[in-house]
């Protein structure tokens, strides 16, 4: 009785090792994961990747242009782009997540960050997919196989200095420059920003300025989302498929811009409200300016807009007094509703 009692003392004291070690095992397989999941929350959470912050493909989701400009009939012209304004739509692809993005000036950049994404210093000429925020100044042409220039601040400047962006093509879901969740940003300088799918992306920003660009053969040159007070004056924007547009956002002003063959529209407005397109040149498209049926209270003034397939349209002929939309001497011709038009 004796022995066999002195084994199930040893045995019980054999399992509960065993046990004891299994346990810590797992506990600690537990706190490395734990670790490592909590690092890379701390680490990557702030500084927001290019992939996260690309648009949508398809931005435009009307595939039928409709353009004919060998129909003679001016009737049938019109009611070809009343239809395609109809399909008019615009993707907003910039999440929630997106917009609420930690400011990017409080991180260290120099914390598991690849070279590539680095904050760069002020008045450093950027390459490719660069991550910049305050004073930014080119220095050389740049050529792009993915995205820009990616705004990662408050109060950053980009002078072009008469340089180029280059994309990779309208049709790859890639970004001339980008701003998204921003304040203050201005981007100036006569450069050209071209072969993207937007030139310029402003999403969930406010008070941004762009002067003296010239922005051209892009999807969508300057695609404004969810902001607020931007600023678009004296720019060059031609041989786009839509040269401006407006989703969701309040308080732009679209002044002094040289708007030519752009495909689908000139200025286009989808649910937008109290911006001001005045003293642009619009001219050989299909909808010069078109403001959807949500969009109101918006002012359009002193603008020429002629040679295109229908000038102004209010909403597929809405009457304006339904939207509220402010018309007021607009050197141009065809309208819909009519009346709308100063003619020339």
């Amino acid at each position: 009785m004796i022995k066999v009692e002195r084994y199930d003392k040893k045995n019980l004291s054999i399992k509960l090792l065993f046990m004891f070690t299994l346990f810590s095992f797992i506990f600690h397989s537990l706190l490395v994961n734990s670790t490592q999941v909590f690092s890379t929350t701390e680490n990557g959470s702030a500084l927001p990747q290019p992939d996260r912050l690309d648009p949508q493909r398809n931005i435009i989701t009307s595939q039928n242009t409709g353009n004919s400009n060998n129909n003679q009939d001016t009737d049938n012209k019109i009611g070809m782009v009343q239809e395609q304004s109809n399909d008019l739509t615009i993707e907003d692809s910039q999440t929630a997540e997106e917009n609420d993005t930690m400011p990017l000036e409080s991180i260290d950049i120099n914390q598991n960050t690849p070279d590539n994404q680095k904050f760069l210093p002020m008045g450093i000429n950027p390459s490719c997919g660069q991550i910049i925020q305050g004073n930014v100044r080119l220095s050389s042409n740049l050529i792009c196989e993915g995205d820009g220039l990616i705004i990662g601040g408050n109060n950053t400047v980009i002078d072009m200095n008469g340089f180029s962006l280059k994309g990779p093509g309208i049709d790859s879901n890639k970004v001339g420059i980008m701003i998204g969740g921003q304040n203050n940003v201005t981007i100036l300088g006569n450069g050209i920003i071209s072969g993207f799918q937007s030139g310029i992306y402003i999403s969930g920003s406010t008070n941004v300025y762009t002067q003296g660009t010239n922005v051209n053969n892009n999807k969508v040159a300057f695609y404004i989302t969810g902001a607020q007070n931007s600023q678009i004056s004296n720019n060059m924007i031609g041989d786009n498929t839509i040269g401006i547009a407006l989703h969701s956002s309040e308080n732009a002003e679209v002044n002094y811009n040289q708007l030519n063959a752009n495909r689908l529209s000139g200025v286009t407005l989808i649910n937008s409200a109290n911006s001001t397109i005045h003293g642009n040149n619009i001219l050989n498209t299909s909808n010069g300016i078109f403001l959807d049926t949500q969009s109101s209270l918006n002012k359009v003034d002193f603008n020429n807009v002629f040679n295109n397939i229908l000038d102004i349209n209010n909403a597929n002929n809405l009457p304006i007094n339904i939207n509220n939309n402010y018309y007021s001497n607009n050197n141009c011709q065809t309208s819909l509703p009519s009346g709308l038009c100063i003619g020339r």
